[in-house]
């Protein structure tokens, strides 16, 4: 394609050809080329450069220093002077579609594919049929099993490996592959029909040890480079298939429109320009020509989560998007036209709804109930002609007052989810996936789902299993000769995705790059943590729980500096013990902790300031300072851009890094010069979201009327072009942004939740990774109640005042969580002064963490750490614990619509017996907010 006008600019010089037939190319080019950049960094626009706040005063941040690693001269201090940026108030152009547009992607064998499926389809019985409209959990069913219902699919959900066994080998992941493709493909069943094996492969396969880790999408988003995106597309590709599995469910292609959504890190960008383009490229990447191009290294690629995920109220996981259709579609549908216009086979739901804006009558549809938009919009507007997926437990959530669905769903029940386009179902449970299949089988036979319906889904699934070449392929070990992952190879194009993804968004005195020869202090809680610098997603659900020994052959940063920086050294401590006025510069490398979907979310109760959610880092900086070190330079990991000011004001240079993966080296090649002296790698990175310049700055998005972010969308410095900048406004806010500041009435009487068993409304449930969906605890019985895996089991015993099962014994042998819940309601009066309280005897001390939870309709939660309290009560004694509210809404419980009002969660072993589970107004409580006893 023609070049843009300054064909060096980073942005312009990496779109792929292409990327002409989606005109997408043409728009951001053309965008770019006005923000007059060149890759020398020689001049800044209103895209790059927002107006700088006006300064407060910092006596806490001294008039910077010379910089003796870099005797570059100290630039004079500049404020570039914004220009008008293009489009609809600074937004860069995009050509707006008026109607959902009509998307093909012929293919040489399509005739003969629709031929076979057919001839397939028209020998199968019903209970086949269905069998492949099911997807089910690799926990949760056998080989036999699969025989037996003519399972179509399984899957591995986050944190669910071989086993379970977290520390499964690729050989492991391989011979449970070719165990359940051999009872899928057994000639017991008159028609063996291969399963295909989906799993959340959204940064590299980052379900398995020792995968290559791929910077999280939000960084992605920054290189604007589209080829690499193909390029990363082919690498998670072939490390997937090298573990037996043939389909990845992304790319994610959300376009995040309020930072204070847990899963901002899964979307590329606020705006669907960069969206748009990357979701073909990537797609294509991880697809390739679908079985005609005679390579068994790709996979099938999902784009998810449709439709409007990214847009919710309040940033809410599985919330409300209220918008018109035509904001919907030129914001929220882009990805999908990208991803379409790649030949992407499976889309996958959203646990999000759609309210229309435009009609005042119009309720809030769950998308897994939203046949308008399934069905009239992707499937036939569209041409999508490839199946959709639930999401986990999806079509559980389908009631009469979010769909049009005539009854209430279950996880094992709901034709509403079929007839609305839903093809195949994500039902992971072997309770619920055997309830489904003879619910459906009923449910066609009495006519509630059409025939036609099924034959349309099965039809749908079929295609991509004989596009894929599945009916054709052997066992999965055998399909590739190599099943390595983490290769060279592909560590080297994540290596790149890192250096590419830094946005330098401080520089001043040019304090970047450092000479590798400087007397240097790496500091901070992430700077030698591979989980901290990979976030959610990673080996486990939320990326908690795992050690070092889970990513062999990554790199943290402080291991890539160490290998290139002599005179460095680690402190690990909070505060910088090691520091002193000796060291050239200190490196602070700070930032979020992980999080994945629900957990991440801010909710009404928290703020996006860095030094509230983690004041830590603060703390570590002011240290840095106070002790006397002569630069500090921070680098913040973070999967969302955060009010970061303070922390800015008080360092020379800051990096916003995002959640850069296993390759910590390529950090370190843009921060540090080479041995020589000169510049290594520039920084090329810009922002796709725009950064706040207060605690609750957001929703903040390029275009809007009143847009003016501290740094804008596209903004990022490089080493030719550093201007000093001033002190920025340091305002904090003492509530959430999703609160006024106001108090409210106390409530004076105990609110019962569990005495002598279950106060209505409340139920006492289980859940675990083998059935999340919860498991009812059975009352006054001798019988023990489990979780499906075993990973938890709930026994009535006797409570301290000897009444017979008035106490419930939960006993851990995994990760789980025992609560009580019922229907959302407000419970703000217990808040000012009130505490949650019960009876706990502990038999058997937690190996891992201890959380205690305050749900608000998940995924809204408040939660902390009690490990702390929890050991340090004797044992096999009854003690009362209360931990006040208002630790609980700190951490973001919403009061005014509390469901669960008392959750223990754990990933290890643990017993406790717990009874008299109640709210007490004026309680100071017995366990502090940070989690230890009193």
């Amino acid at each position: 394609m023609k070049r843009a006008t300054n064909p060096m600019h980073p942005f312009a010089s990496k779109w792929h050809p292409n990327l002409v037939r989606s005109g997408l190319a043409v728009a951001m080019t053309v965008a770019l080329a006005a923000c007059g950049g060149g890759e020398d960094g020689s001049s800044l626009s209103a895209n790059q450069m927002a107006a700088a706040p006006t300064p407060t005063p910092n006596p806490g941040n001294p008039t910077p220093t010379p910089n003796p690693t870099n005797p570059t001269p100290t630039p004079t201090p500049v404020t570039p002077t914004p220009t008008p940026a293009p489009g609809n108030n600074g937004a860069p152009p995009l050509t707006q579609l008026n109607d959902w547009p009509k998307i093909s992607y012929p293919r040489a064998n399509d005739a003969l594919v629709e031929q076979r499926v057919n001839a397939l389809l028209g020998q199968l019985t019903l209970a086949e049929k269905v069998g492949q409209m099911t997807q089910v959990e690799i926990a949760s069913v056998t080989p036999a099993e699969i025989t037996q219902y003519h399972i179509g699919s399984v899957l591995n959900g986050g944190g669910s490996w071989p086993g379970g066994k977290q520390a499964a080998s690729v050989q492991d992941w391989l011979t449970l592959a070719d165990n359940l493709w051999a009872a899928s493909t057994s000639s017991a069943n008159a028609h063996p029909i291969p399963l295909i094996w989906g799993t959340d492969a959204v940064h590299g396969h980052n379900n398995v040890r020792g995968a290559t880790l791929f910077p999280q999408n939000i960084g992605l988003g920054a290189t604007r480079d589209p080829a690499l995106l193909r390029q990363i597309g082919a690498a998670v590709a072939q490390e997937v298939t090298h573990t037996g599995i043939d389909w990845a469910f992304g790319p994610t292609v959300a376009v995040v429109r309020d930072d204070r959504w847990g899963r901002t890190y899964e979307g590329y960008a606020e705006y669907p320009e960069v969206t748009e383009a990357y979701a073909r490229e990537i797609v294509e990447g991880m697809q390739g020509n679908l079985g005609l191009d005679g390579s068994n290294e790709k996979v099938v690629a999902t784009v998810k989560h449709f439709l409007g995920d990214g847009g919710t109220t309040l940033g809410t996981d599985q919330g409300v998007t209220v918008t018109d259709e035509y904001t919907l579609r030129n914001i929220h549908g882009r990805g999908y036209v990208g991803a379409l216009e790649g030949g992407v086979q499976t889309v996958m739901a959203s646990f999000s709804s759609w309210q229309n804006s435009a009609d005042p009558n119009a309720k809030a549809i769950k998308m897994h109930g939203n046949k308008y938009l399934l069905t009239d919009i992707l499937k036939t507007k569209m041409g999508f002609d490839g199946f959709v997926v639930s999401d986990w437990n999806g079509i559980g959530q389908i009631t009469t007052a979010n769909s049009d669905s005539p009854t209430n769903c279950s996880n094992g029940d709901c034709p509403w989810a079929i007839n609305a386009g839903v093809d195949m179902i994500m039902v992971p449970a072997r309770d619920d996936w055997k309830a489904f299949i003879s619910n459906t089988i009923a449910e066609v036979q009495n006519g509630t789902i059409p025939q036609a319906r099924i034959d349309d889904a099965v039809r749908r699934i079929l295609r991509v299993k004989v596009r894929l070449g599945l009916f054709e392929k052997p066992r999965p070990s055998a399909r590739t000769k190599s099943h390595a992952i983490g290769t060279a190879a592909n560590r080297a194009i994540a290596r790149q995705a890192v250096r590419e993804s830094l946005v330098l968004l401080k520089n001043n005195d040019q304090t970047l790059p450092l000479s590798r020869n400087a007397k240097i202090l790496v500091a901070g809680k992430s700077a030698d943590s591979v989980s901290n610098q990979s976030g959610g997603w990673t080996i486990s659900w939320q990326g908690t729980g795992v050690t070092s020994a889970d990513f062999p052959g990554a790199t943290s940063f402080w291991s890539a500096v160490k290998s290139i920086a002599p005179n460095a050294t680690l402190d690990t401590s909070a505060t910088g013990d090691k520091a002193n006025s000796t060291y050239d510069v200190a490196i602070a490398v700070i930032g979020e902790t992980p999080y994945a979907e629900g957990q991440g979310d801010i909710g009404k109760t928290k703020t996006l300031e860095l030094a509230r959610l983690h004041p830590e880092d603060i703390a570590l900086i002011e240290s840095l300072k106070a002790k006397g070190v002569k630069k500090i330079v921070t680098v913040l990991y973070s999967g969302r851009p955060l009010f970061t000011s303070r922390e800015i004001n008080r360092s020379d240079a800051f990096v916003a890094a995002w959640l850069p993966g296993s390759e910590g080296g390529g950090i370190t090649d843009v921060l540090f010069r080479k041995a020589d002296g000169t510049t290594n790698f520039n920084f090329h990175g810009k922002l796709s979201y725009s950064w706040p310049k207060s605690a609750c700055q957001t929703p903040l998005n390029i275009g809007d009327a009143d847009y003016s972010p501290l740094y804008a969308y596209g903004y990022g410095l490089t080493y030719a072009f550093t201007p000093n900048q001033p002190q920025y406004d340091e305002t904090s806010q003492a509530y959430g942004c999703g609160q006024s500041g106001g108090g409210g009435p106390s409530a004076t009487d105990p609110l019962e939740v569990y005495f002598h068993g279950n106060q209505a409304p409340w139920t006492m449930y289980l859940g675990a990774p083998s059935n999340w969906g919860g498991v009812t605890v059975a009352q006054a019985t001798a019988n023990a109640t489990a979780t499906p895996g075993g990973e938890l089991k709930a026994t009535p015993v006797d409570d301290q005042g000897g009444i017979q099962w008035g106490a419930m014994k939960l006993t851990w042998n995994g990760t789980g969580q025992a609560y009580m819940q019922a229907t959302g309601t407000d419970l703000t009066p217990y808040l000012a002064t009130g505490a949650l309280v019960f009876d706990a005897k502990i038999s058997h001390a937690p190996t891992d963490d201890v959380i205690a939870r305050v749900d608000c309709g998940y995924p809204c939660m408040g939660q902390i750490s009690i490990k702390s309290a929890i050991v340090a009560q004797p044992l096999n004694t009854w003690k009362t614990l209360a931990i006040p509210l208002a630790c609980f809404a700190a951490a973001g419980t919403d009061f005014t619509q509390v469901n669960t009002p008392f959750l223990l969660y754990t990933g290890g072993q643990f017993e406790i017996s717990v009874g008299n589970i109640r709210w007490e107004p004026n309680n100071a409580g017995n366990i502090t907010c940070a989690g230890t006893a009193k």
